[in-house]
């Protein structure tokens, strides 16, 4: 069974996370992507945003960055917004909070070295959703922890692709963050789904903000 929509039993529990934007006048989605940058999947994403003059928020995975540099900086450079996912993707339930904070601070610098300048907090996401308590309360001082309101299931196999369509467009409402993936586990839904999404976002009257 997919849950596409975090239970309100566990945003309740982490209430300190993020699982959607504060409510605003405008009607008003966030698309984010995981993973990248990755060639081939990171550009088809860049020129289908900048197709619809969108914007979305891309949290990076450190080692990621410093493999794919000038990719990275073109993200950057078409204006949209980095978060910090770690530097080797850890599984925060199976690492210790020490290794946790150091592998986060690593991202931090992989970012910072390749040209990414954040205004106010700086933004995280676990990878895999999973982080203790005690991770929290280590990063939150430095961090807004950012989850999600939908989560689009866009790694799955090739088969899924009208699924994942479906899993992110009939849960759409405003102040909604969207995970999707620039990765090439994702690379082949995410190409069938994405140019789709976004003129479906574009006809029902949606703006695409940063987070």
């Amino acid at each position: 069974m997919q849950i596409i929509s975090p239970p309100k039993i566990i945003t309740g529990l982490y209430h300190s996370l993020e699982w959607k934007m504060p409510a605003c006048s405008q009607k008003k989605i966030y698309l984010s992507f995981d993973d990248g940058p990755t060639p081939s999947v990171t550009d088809f994403v860049l020129n289908e945003l900048n197709k619809m003059n969108a914007k979305a928020t891309f949290f990076c995975i450190g080692v990621n960055i410093e493999k794919h540099k000038e990719l990275f900086r073109e993200l950057i450079a078409e204006g949209h917004q980095v978060g910090n996912h770690t530097q080797h993707h850890l599984n925060g339930w199976k690492t210790c909070t020490e290794k946790y904070v150091q592998d986060i601070e690593a991202c931090k610098e992989a970012i910072g070295q390749n040209g990414y300048e954040h205004q106010g907090k700086l933004l995280f996401r676990p990878p895999y959703g999973k982080i203790t308590r005690q991770q929290i309360k280590a990063v939150k001082s430095e961090y807004r922890i950012v989850m999600w309101s939908i989560l689009s299931y866009d790694w799955l196999p090739e088969r899924h692709t009208g699924q994942c369509l479906n899993n992110v467009v009939s849960h759409l409402k405003n102040d909604a963050v969207v995970v999707m993936h620039d990765s090439l586990k994702a690379s082949v839904i995410i190409k069938k789904t994405l140019p789709s999404l976004l003129q479906i976002c574009k006809d029902k009257g949606y703006e695409l903000g940063i987070i």
